[in-house]
């Protein structure tokens, strides 16, 4: 009988859309126990067949391809990783589109379908203000992601950002009920003549080399939360897929359509969030006070590509929209009161956990993250520049040192 817990995925694809004509590139996989904590990681590259799709997008050389194994012959070990785990990834529903396309072109079929928890989803509950993207769920615990675009970099960083999710949970019911859920869940056994072997990419691959982000990418991360219906939480993230790996073609155009009808959203729905997409970016966009030219030029991109209104454009690029951001408090400002929460980050001189038991004791509350609802962030170094740090000055918390704290509680 597997051994219970989670089995985190990522993929690397050819392109978006399974259905259509897009392949799996690469598969990684990271088991973790039912505590949250990393047991083991696997990875390999894929050979897609005839469609090896842009390799600036997914980053493998097409040497790598011609050398790996294809999905048909990587599945009964995929399968074994997958049986009786909670299956887990980040934008599940674009992982479990391309899984179940792939099993179904070489006539498998799990028991039950293929469900997964999605970590997009759960920020909802665990990190409330938090945007979308990995990165961005990621920057609220400090979990920091290894460099480079390979999947298993990916599936560590959600199988951290899990972790944090199960360790920091008050409720441990829902996880013990995914678990076991997970254990009666049929994953039939493939039988393959011969067990082929898993092709890691190569780490020396170009494609390893990060560019610097763009505007769209270094905006994307501060794009606020989404809280309408989760079938437009997926299709936002679809478009963060699509508008910042490449420029869409029109063939692309007419496959997000079908993926959007897909899902369930309306013609009506998806021009709403087209509009709201662009006038998020463009808020993001003015938080510096300006726009440069390129950026302008990038705005007019995806403009033209979610097919807004020209006069939509030309009034947001002429003068910022009502531009919301929140001033940083000063910490003249602060009072704590009972059941506040505060985040620690950071190395003390002070143990973080006899900090935890004196806040707790003055009835405060200890955070792991830093959400909308965090009071303070104590940091070793306020001026430090972090994923914690980061998003308190995104989200107007104040920040202070050990010493700040002191202060503030009354502590010699």
């Amino acid at each position: 009988m597997p051994e219970r817990g989670y089995a985190v995925i990522s993929l690397k694809t050819t392109g978006l859309f399974p259905y259509q004509r897009d392949r799996v590139v690469e598969v990684a996989v990271v088991h973790l126990d039912v505590g949250g904590r990393i047991a083991a990681r696997w990875q390999t590259v894929v050979n897609p067949g005839s469609n090896a799709g842009d390799v600036a997008n997914h980053g493998v050389s097409t040497a790598e391809l011609l050398r790996a194994p294809t999905f048909e012959q990587i599945a009964p070990r995929l399968v074994d990783l997958l049986r009786g785990r909670v299956l887990v990834t980040h934008n599940a529903q674009f992982v479990t589109g391309f899984l179940m396309r792939e099993f179904e072109l070489m006539g498998y079929a799990p028991g039950r379908g293929l469900e997964a928890v999605c970590t997009m989803h759960l920020a909802r509950t665990y990190l409330p203000g938090a945007g979308r993207l990995l990165v961005d769920c990621c920057a609220a615990y400090d979990i920091e992601i290894e460099p480079g675009p390979g999947a298993l970099v990916q599936a560590v960083a959600c199988a951290s950002l899990l972790a944090a999710y199960v360790q920091g949970s008050p409720l441990v019911t829902p996880w013990i009920n995914a678990l076991d859920r997970a254990e009666r869940s049929a994953w039939p056994r493939i039988t393959a003549a011969t067990d082929a072997e898993w092709v890691q990419r190569d780490p020396s691959t170009p494609g390893d080399e990060a560019p610097a982000p763009s505007f769209l990418a270094r905006a994307a991360v501060k794009l606020p939360d989404y809280t309408g219906p989760e079938e437009h939480l997926d299709y936002l993230a679809l478009l963060d897929l699509c508008l910042l790996d490449h420029v869409l073609s029109p063939q692309e155009t007419r496959e997000l359509r079908v993926l959007a009808e897909f899902s369930g959203v309306t013609v009506a729905e998806g021009i709403a969030l087209h509009r709201r997409y662009f006038e998020d970016l463009v808020q993001v966009a003015w938080l510096n006070g300006a726009l440069s030219v390129a950026d302008s030029a990038d705005l007019i991109a995806v403009a033209r590509m979610l097919d807004v209104a020209p006069k939509i454009v030309a009034a947001a690029l002429a003068a910022p929209a009502s531009v919301v951001q929140l001033p940083l408090a000063s910490i003249d400002t602060v009072l704590l009161e009972q059941g506040d929460i505060v985040v620690l980050t950071g190395d003390m001189a002070r143990a973080r956990s006899d900090w935890g038991r004196e806040l707790v004791a003055r009835g405060l509350s200890l955070g792991t993250a830093v959400t909308l609802r965090t009071r303070l962030l104590v940091a070793a170094n306020p001026a430090s520049i972090t994923g914690k740090t980061g998003k308190a000055r995104d989200y107007g918390i104040p920040i202070v040192s050990e010493f700040g704290l002191r202060s503030l509680i009354g502590v010699r």
